[in-house]
């Protein structure tokens, strides 16, 4: 069992979407699972569990002496609050050992709530820097899940500067997504379907046609030009797999190596964890080295294209898999040649290039096709092949298969048979050891157990039998009999060890009490063992009165001042045409996000390669920026990146003196650990929070304002979401983003980096889907790709309502776009609040100015989540 395993053993974490995954996670060894209830879990499409099966999964996994984490891992509308703060109670009172969060309301919720329950921080926040692990910590966070993103260098640096403050996970295997995780949301502007509702519908699993383009003076993409790429799923990625590296992983002591599949089979998961198992167990003997077999299996189960991830790759293209979005399987190798046949089959050779696990095809396995020319057929195999050799094999196909067709092995039943072993099968381990010792009292049995967990808590209990024996009329009960009885755990989380009976002799009772008096001792012992995982009365009552205060909070009616705010236009801008297109459009709060390709014409954006030159470059923008704003009476924010990896925090972090006592006394960020560099700083600069901070209720929005001035709430909202938020900003400036391309995924990759350049392969790009929409790109200064929506947010004629909610800002996302585009809209927008008042001639005349704005914006124009909330 697990608990001889060296200290510097990382736990291993499983998924479970089912019961049948959960045993299977189980039996095949896994530490930990991490499952989700019906609602509130990244994962919607699961089977996930009702409140009856999640205490079941939490009891039976606690008597297989496992951990048992729940996802609560979505955002939260203000409306499900209360039904949330519920729930953090009920699962506190079965024994959850952790919940891993999203939100940092719910986050704050919790901790009011069930102190005592361990939060991790969900990838879904986004911690991408040391600051943010130390954030998170302070905040209250037991386990830190790191974002996906992270190179193994920063890894390690995190872990040695973090210590033992903190938990630190990182996910070892399983499918990865295109976009950091918790910045996603193109899925919702798409189709309504939010990814941070667990709702996704994937879209970066379809294919796309890269382009190249030009801008009109509106900064519209026009004249698209399609980008050969070798294939088209530009956005899919690779399935992540760190078992060869294991070796390597291990001696940078995480707490927690994580397998990603909540939506795979029992069958899935039971085999992979097996897989894992045997190599930590392995590696904590030192005897591991990587198995060529294993790793084929681990192909089998399911595979993209296995890549090391951000965390052990050199190149970000290794990440991407843009062949397909689908299973590719195991490799076999060419067919050689074809023997045309009559119908209804030919016969064809293949020539096996890769090792098979020790056993060969058979009949019911899957194979799949793929010529030179990318078409593909599939096929399930009716008998079992005559092996010429371990490197021939001919197969009968109703369809001709030319020589040089690959040929993939996509399903193997005799995996199928051995995932389905490990799930029927005992549970890893042999148990865990009880001793017993029987004594009398009065004739009575009395039963005393010992056993000790394996993270060494020790349990002492007594049990008492219900009858007395009887004084033995003919032959007694023997203590060989008792002994035998005792013995019999089968089938329970114990095995008996150390049996003592210190038998009075001469008594006598039937074995089926006997029986049943093992039984109620062994019911007593799991008991003991459950409730050592769960809070004691006195505890559940404290938190029972919190819930109370908790639920009276939530229905305390807080209502929107009679007086509003005065309403003004902010603008995001990133080169300093816009941002002079914007002080000529009137603005007087321009946020300025610099991007260094943009104003030193670099032809292509490429990941920083010296960091002083860089923020010497930045500084000399902001300067500029800030006399240009100076001089028109405009206050400049400068607007960091959303992400903010350690090197980025540590060279920005040096500019903010220089640039305070410049003038420019206030930042905005994207991210916790941005926030923590700033406000460690104690200067007086203010901060204020971008919609990357993910703000969706009024409990995050009171947890932020604590240290930021003002804050962008997300498109996500909807009106209805925007009102209640906007009752309890007493002591925070609101801001809406009204106008622009919406920037719907960040991703580490950069798409044009992996494409054969061409001389003239320059700015801007976008890419096209299957219904011709075109989605405009941005490649920053850091390499990484922004894909922007389709169409354009425009919520002019919606002024009104903005203005009725409180909003205080409306701000205009001119990044990447012109001067014109940036004073045209400016200067629309600046009419348009001469209508804030609701009145039939304001909607008429705000309709207008619309009509006129349709004509400058990419791609048509839309309303977004603002009227109703995604799914």
């Amino acid at each position: 069992m697990t608990s001889n395993m060296k200290k510097s053993t990382p736990e291993l974490l499983a998924p479970a979407g089912s019961m049948n995954a959960l045993k299977g996670a189980v039996k095949a060894g896994a530490d930990a699972i991490y499952i989700s209830g019906k609602n509130f879990g990244a994962r919607q499409y699961a089977d996930n569990f009702n409140k009856a099966q999640l205490e079941e999964a939490i009891d039976y996994a606690h008597l297989n002496e496992k951990k048992v984490y729940i996802t609560v891992n979505t955002l939260i509308f203000d409306d499900e609050l209360e039904q949330v703060a519920d729930y953090l109670f009920w699962l506190y009172t079965v024994g959850a050992n952790a919940v891993i969060l999203q939100d940092i309301g719910v986050a704050s919720l919790c901790r009011e709530l069930v102190p005592d329950l361990d939060m991790h921080a969900s990838t879904q926040m986004t911690i991408n820097n040391l600051e943010g692990v130390k954030w998170a910590s302070e905040f209250g966070f037991k386990r830190v899940i790191l974002a996906r993103e992270l190179s193994f260098q920063e890894v390690k640096e995190i872990v040695e500067k973090t210590g033992v403050d903190v938990e630190l996970e990182i996910f070892a295997h399983g499918a990865l997504c295109y976009c950091y995780s918790g910045q996603c949301i193109l899925s919702s502007v798409i189709g309504g379907r939010s990814g941070n509702r667990g709702r996704c519908a994937q879209p970066c699993r379809k294919p796309y046609q890269l382009l190249q383009g030009s801008m009109d003076k509106y900064g519209k993409f026009i004249n698209p030009d399609p980008i050969q790429t070798y294939e088209n799923y530009l956005l899919s990625t690779k399935d992540l797999s760190l078992y060869p590296e294991l070796d390597k992983i291990i001696n940078n002591p995480v707490a927690s190596l994580k397998i990603e599949g909540r939506m795979r089979s029992p069958e899935y998961v039971a085999l992979v964890v097996s897989i894992y198992r045997k190599a930590l167990d392995e590696l904590a003997k030192d005897k591991w080295t990587p198995d060529e077999m294993e790793y084929s299996k681990l192909k089998l189960a399911f595979n993209r294209g296995f890549t090391r991830g951000h965390l052990l790759e050199t190149n970000k293209e290794s990440v991407m898999g843009w062949e397909t979005p689908g299973n590719r399987g195991l490799y076999l190798g060419k067919v050689v040649t074809e023997h045309k046949k009559n119908k209804p089959s030919n016969k064809i050779l293949i020539k096996i290039n890769s090792k098979l696990p020790d056993y060969m095809l058979e009949k019911g396995d899957g194979v799949v096709f793929i010529s030179p020319d990318k078409h593909k057929y599939g096929m399930a195999i009716k008998q079992k092949p005559d092996y010429i050799n371990p490197h021939k094999l001919p197969l009968y196909t109703k369809k001709e298969i030319p020589p040089g067709t690959k040929v993939y092995l996509t399903r193997d039943v005799s995996l199928s048979r051995e995932a389905n072993q490990i799930i029927k099968g005992p549970s890893e381990g042999s148990g865990i050891p009880l001793d017993m010792n029987m004594t009398w009292d009065d004739n009575k049995p009395i039963l005393e157990g010992k056993f000790t967990r394996n993270d060494g808590i020790k349990f002492n209990f007594k049990y008492k039998a219900d009858f007395e024996m009887e004084t033995a009329r003919k032959t007694p009960t023997t203590r060989e009999q008792i002994f035998s009885q005792l013995k019999k755990t089968g089938g329970t989380p114990f095995i008996a060890r150390n049996v003592k009976i210190d038998d009075p002799g001469n008594l006598f009772t039937p074995l089926s009490k006997l029986n049943s008096f093992r039984r109620e001792f062994i019911e007593k012992a799991e008991s003991e063992l459950l409730n050592a995982d769960k809070p004691s009365i006195e505890f559940i009552e404290a938190a029972g009165n919190r819930l109370a205060n908790v639920k009276n909070q939530f229905k305390t009616t807080v209502s929107n001042p009679d007086i509003k705010p005065p309403m003004d236009i902010a603008i995001y801008t990133s080169n300093l045409k816009a941002l002079k297109g914007a002080i000529h459009g009137g603005c007087k709060l321009i946020y300025f996000e610099p991007y260094l390709w943009e104003e030193f014409n670099r032809e292509h954006p490429c990941e920083v390669s010296n960091w002083q030159t860089y923020t010497d470059r930045i500084q000399e923008l902001i300067e500029d920026a800030y006399e240009l704003c100076a001089a028109s009476g405009s206050n400049l924010i400068w607007k960091w990146p959303s992400i903010t990896p350690n090197v980025a925090l540590k060279y920005l972090s040096n500019l903010i003196n220089p640039i305070f006592n410049m003038g420019v006394t206030e930042i905005m960020v994207g991210n916790t650990g941005a926030f923590k560099v700033i406000h460690n700083l104690n200067n007086s600069v203010q901060i204020s929070g971008s919609t990357a901070l993910n703000i969706w209720n009024h409990c995050t929005l009171q947890e932020l304002s604590k240290n930021l001035n003002r804050v962008t709430l997300s498109n996500e909202l909807s009106k209805k979401e925007l009102n209640i938020l906007s009752s309890h900003s007493k002591n925070i400036h609101l801001e809406y983003v009204v106008q622009g391309n919406i920037e719907s995924i960040i991703s580490e990759d950069c798409l044009v980096g992996g494409v054969q350049r061409k001389d003239d392969l320059n700015p801007p790009w976008a890419i096209r889907d299957e219904k011709n929409q075109i989605f405009p790109l941005i490649i920053d200064d850091y390499s990484r790709t922004h894909v922007l929506n389709s169409v354009e947010l425009c919520l002019i004629d919606y002024i009104p309502s903005l203005y009725g909610l409180g909003i205080e800002n409306l701000v205009i996302d001119a990044r990447g776009k012109t001067s014109e585009y940036a004073a045209s809209m400016v200067t629309t927008y600046k009419q348009g609040l001469e209508f804030k008042e609701k009145t039939h001639h304001s909607f008429e005349k705000l309709n207008r100015l619309k009509v006129r704005m349709k004509k400058l914006v990419q791609g048509g124009i839309t309303t977004g989540n603002f009227l109703e909330s995604p799914q």
